[in-house]
């Protein structure tokens, strides 16, 4: 499998709150374990898919996708406020159902019955099969919240922020928080900060000879939670960034998607079975928007 491409990667996790800033010495830090690099590289293979979605033209700027069942995915697009339910199958669209005016929104989750869909201001619009209802999660157009996620089987509800922080913490960090899952609003302290003051390119040798792609920021677009394990992946389209953390927040693999078959990776999401969706926004005008299917038994050792 290809190496990741981060080297140099100060990020530090905190499962409470925001951790101390690490030396350049340490990669990854957590506040509940010392600083450590990740133990292992992604069990996905993401050079090589297991299939393949070409989305229809109003799906060309995906920002969010969800599994709706076995072979149904639900995605929203930045522009109008529309829930498209795409048949993986037949690969044909199912059905629509509009559930809000036209805003810039970012992601989807699926709680229950109901869908939750987060706009890039912090509000979440949850629908149901009758009715909208519009709820403040107490995040603002200057955190960019981004990435939205929903575990069932812990009840885990997160969100994932693409600017400021909040929390009283640097321009450097990133943040991703709870929501509580009844009233939306947002825990005080984030469940996981990122620091993220330098991010090198990789050793070209690594990279069969190959030149890395620098990444000058690591700034969330995405998030989900995997099931059986509950490790939290945390997506970043700018630089094309992908991070795993176990339960505790601990960092264990790290990839760098390959921007060939990524121009814009805006989505993520879980099959009970473990496999990763992975959606990406068009990467020209004239161009469509994609799902990557990835499984973990397609990975090279």
């Amino acid at each position: 499998m290809t190496k990741p491409l981060f080297c140099a990667l100060l990020l530090s996790f905190g499962c409470d709150g925001p951790a101390a800033q690490t030396p350049a010495a340490a990669r990854f830090a957590s506040s509940a374990a010392p600083a450590a690099s990740p133990t292992r590289f992604s069990p996905y293979a993401f050079n090589r898919a297991a299939a393949t979605y070409t989305l229809p033209p109003e799906l060309a700027e995906i920002s969010g996708v969800s599994l709706a069942g076995p072979d149904r995915l639900a995605g929203v697009e930045d522009e109008s406020g529309t829930l498209y339910f795409y048949n993986l199958r037949t690969q044909q669209m199912d059905s629509t159902v509009k559930f809000g005016p036209k805003g810039d929104y970012e992601d989807l989750a699926r709680q229950g019955d109901a869908w939750l869909i987060l706009r890039s201001d912090g509000t979440i619009f949850r629908r149901t099969a009758t009715q909208t209802t519009l709820h403040d999660t107490g995040l603002t157009a200057a955190n960019e919240p981004e990435g939205l996620a929903y575990d069932a089987a812990s009840g885990q509800l997160l969100v994932a922020c693409k600017s400021e922080a909040g929390a009283g913490l640097d321009e450097t960090k990133r943040a991703v928080y709870r929501l509580n899952p009844q009233t939306y609003r947002i825990e005080p302290k984030p469940a996981y900060v990122l620091d993220v003051p330098a991010i090198l390119a990789a050793d070209p040798g690594q990279q069969q000879g190959k030149k890395a792609p620098k990444v000058s920021q690591f700034a969330p677009s995405a998030v989900a939670i995997q099931s059986g394990t509950g490790h939290v992946f945390v997506l970043s389209a700018r630089g094309n960034g992908l991070v795993e953390l176990d339960k505790q927040g601990k960092v264990v693999a790290v990839q760098t998607l390959p921007g060939k078959l990524f121009p814009q990776p805006e989505g993520l999401a879980f099959a009970r079975n473990g496999d990763l969706f992975i959606s990406s926004e068009a990467g020209k005008k004239d161009g469509q928007g994609l799902v990557y299917r990835f499984t973990a038994t397609a990975a090279l050792n």
